[in-house]
């Protein structure tokens, strides 16, 4: 895991099994395509909400099937 990752664990102290982004990590993942979306238009601002949402959730998917699987693995190999 990073400081981006953990298990989300509920109100009532049930914990996930399976790792995902934590609210740190969803910040920065927002902020870094607000980011993109503004380098490469030359326009600030430009990537604040404009479709980032629905990039976002694409990323959050992909990045969870991954450290998902790594993490599946590294217990395989424990």
């Amino acid at each position: 895991m990073n400081e981006y990752v953990d298990r989300y664990i509920d109100d009532e102290g049930n914990v996930d099994e399976r790792l995902t982004l934590n609210s740190n990590g969803f910040a920065c993942l927002t902020e870094d395509i607000e980011n993109i979306v503004d380098k490469y238009t030359g326009v600030e601002d430009a990537g604040f909400m404009n479709n980032c949402s629905e990039i976002r959730q694409e990323l959050m998917e992909l990045i969870h099937e991954i450290i998902n699987k790594k993490e599946k693995k590294n217990a395989k190999l424990v």
